[in-house]
C-alpha cells in the first residue's frame, strides 16, 4: 500500500469515526428525553454529560480529518438508521432508539466498553451495520493513531507535510461550548494524537482509571469516564475513588426508577405516525431541526466554524421541546399498549 492509499484509508477511518460518534447521539438522547422531568436526576445528568462529550468527540475526529485534507460528511448518506448493529472485532450488538431501561443502559455500557474488559452479553443482530476496526472504540482510535504516526514518518522522510497548518476549517475553543474536555486544533502528529487520545480517555478512562483525564489536562473537575458513568446507573450505586474499575461500584446507592419513564415507541419511522397527524407533524419538525444541525456542523468543517455554536445550542434547544412533547402524546389512544411518540432521527431536507 503506497502513501496515497494509506492516506485514503485513514481518511475513510476518520469518517467512520465521525459516523460512529454520531450513531451514539440518537440512542442517548432518546433515553434522556424519555425520563419524566424531575426524576432519575443522577441518571439523566450522566446521560446528558455523555452526549455532550460525544459532540466534542465528533469535532475532534473532524478536526483530524480536515487537517489531512479530508472532508467531513454529515448528510443524507451518513445519518444512521435504527436498529443499528455496531460490529467490533470479536463482538457485535444492536443499538436502538428506545426509552430509558436497564437494558438500554447495558447497551450504552457495551458502546463505551474499555479495551481490557471482557465482552458483555450480546444483543440480537440488527439490520443496518457499522463496522468498527477494533475490539472497542479505544482500540479503533489507537489503530488510527498508529497509522497516522507511520504515514507522518513516511511524509517526513520525503520532505512532505501530512498535516495542514491552516485551522480555519477546524472547530476550536472560539466556536465551542463549555463542557468536559476541550476542542484541539490539529496541525501536526502531536496535536492529532492529543485529539484522538482525548476521545479514548473520556470514553474509557485514563490508563485503567475510573476517571477521564480532564482534571489533569485542563484543570477541570474530576469526572468519571463514560463507561463508569453508565455503570453507576446500571448497578444503581456510586463509585468510590479507590474502587476497582473492573468490578461494580461499592459506594452510596443511586436512585433509579425505570417506572418514571414515558413508554416511547421503539425504533420509530416517520411512516409509523401516519395515523396520528399531530405526532407525524412533530416528528417532521424534529427531523428538520436534526438535519439542519448536522448540515451546519458539516458547514463548520467546510470553512465556516462560527455556525457551530448555532448548530449545537440552537439545534439542541429546538430538539428538546419537540421530543418531550412527542413523549407525552399517545400513538393510538384506542390501543392498550399506550406507546407514546419518539423522534425517528431521520434525514429530511432541512429548512433554514
Amino acid at each position: 500500500m503506497d502513501a496515497q492509499e494509506k492516506l485514503a484509508k485513514i481518511r475513510k477511518d476518520l469518517q467512520t469515526a465521525i459516523e460512529l460518534e454520531l450513531s451514539t447521539l440518537p440512542p442517548y438522547l432518546t433515553a434522556y428525553f424519555s425520563i419524566h422531568p424531575g426524576t432519575n436526576v443522577d441518571a439523566a445528568n450522566a446521560i446528558r454529560s455523555v452526549f455532550m462529550e460525544e459532540m466534542l468527540h465528533l469535532c475532534l475526529a473532524g478536526n483530524t480529518l480536515v487537517s489531512i485534507g479530508g472532508e467531513v460528511k454529515l448528510g443524507k448518506d451518513n445519518v444512521p438508521k435504527y436498529p443499528l448493529t455496531l460490529e467490533f472485532k470479536g463482538r457485535e450488538f444492536a443499538i436502538n432508539l428506545e426509552k430509558f431501561t436497564k437494558n438500554t443502559i447495558q447497551t450504552f455500557r457495551r458502546i463505551e466498553l474499555p479495551d481490557d474488559m471482557p465482552p458483555l452479553e450480546m444483543s440480537l443482530k440488527a439490520i443496518e451495520d457499522l463496522d468498527v476496526d477494533g475490539y472497542s472504540i479505544g482500540e479503533f482510535y489507537n489503530n488510527i493513531i498508529k497509522e497516522l504516526d507511520e504515514l507522518n514518518q513516511e511524509y517526513q522522510l520525503c520532505g512532505k507535510t501530512l498535516f495542514s497548518q491552516d485551522t480555519s476549517n477546524q472547530i476550536t475553543e472560539t466556536y465551542f461550548w463549555r463542557g468536559g474536555g476541550k476542542p484541539i486544533a490539529v496541525t501536526d502528529i502531536d496535536s492529532a494524537k492529543a485529539a484522538l487520545e482525548q476521545i479514548i480517555d473520556q470514553g474509557e478512562g485514563a490508563a485503567a482509571s475510573l476517571y477521564d483525564g480532564d482534571y489533569n489536562e485542563y484543570d477541570q473537575h474530576r469526572d468519571l469516564a463514560h463507561f463508569y458513568k453508565f455503570s453507576q446507573v446500571y448497578f444503581e450505586r456510586h463509585y468510590l475513588p479507590d474502587d476497582d474499575p473492573k468490578l461494580p461500584p461499592t459506594g452510596a446507592p443511586m436512585s433509579v426508577d425505570y417506572a418514571q419513564v414515558y413508554p416511547m415507541l421503539k425504533n420509530p419511522t416517520h411512516e409509523a405516525y401516519a395515523q396520528n397527524p399531530d405526532l407525524q407533524s412533530l416528528n417532521h419538525k424534529f427531523n428538520q431541526a436534526y438535519s439542519l444541525m448536522l448540515q451546519q456542523i458539516e458547514e463548520a468543517f467546510a470553512g465556516n466554524p462560527r455556525v457551530l455554536y448555532n448548530a449545537i445550542m440552537n439545534g439542541m434547544h429546538d430538539l428538546s421541546p419537540i421530543a418531550t412533547t412527542m413523549a407525552k402524546i399517545e400513538l393510538d389512544p384506542a390501543q392498550t399498549h399506550g406507546y407514546t411518540g419518539c423522534p425517528s432521527f431521520e434525514w429530511v431536507e432541512p429548512v433554514e
